[in-house]
């Protein structure tokens, strides 16, 4: 039996959200993970949901559930965006028109920091054992591999 404890801190991160709360999905399951992202900080935990095409993650029913799990989250990291999607981020969060232009400028590692209506612009510098962890750029991959391998 699983037991529940306030005193523990725990996570639950889902990378490529779009697939669970997208068109490609059906409501029973996008509402599940709405469902958790609206209850998970009861238990003491955090949901960190990452997708890179905001477009896709309001794509089912109108984008009731990317919607409503954008506004249960109190923190939102925006990095680089195309500028149409730019204008859906605008929308959703009540951006500013310098707020927009600078998540369609952010280069790799710079994002805009929204924490209900505050904002600040952030500069993301990751550890080594951090970006080895996190990246997915085919020749960090093979320097991975061949630093294994030496």
């Amino acid at each position: 039996m699983a037991q529940e404890s306030v005193l523990t801190e725990d996570a639950v991160i889902i990378d490529e959200a779009w697939l669970l709360v997208g068109a490609t999905s059906t409501p029973e399951i996008a509402g599940r993970v709405l469902e958790l992202a609206k209850t998970i900080r009861a238990y003491n935990a955090i949901l960190i949901t990452a997708s890179q095409d905001i477009a896709d993650y309001l794509s089912l029913e109108g984008g009731r559930y990317g919607k409503g799990i954008i506004n249960a989250s109190r923190i939102k990291i925006i990095m680089q965006v195309e500028e149409n999607e730019a204008n859906l981020v605008k929308e959703i969060l009540n951006l500013s028109d310098n707020e927009v232009t600078q998540i369609t400028r952010n280069r790799r590692g710079e994002a805009l920091l929204s924490i209900g209506n505050s904002r600040i612009s952030l500069r993301i510098h990751a550890s080594e054992r951090e970006f080895n962890a996190i990246t997915t750029a085919t020749a960090d991959l093979l320097a991975q591999r061949n630093v294994e391998m030496d």
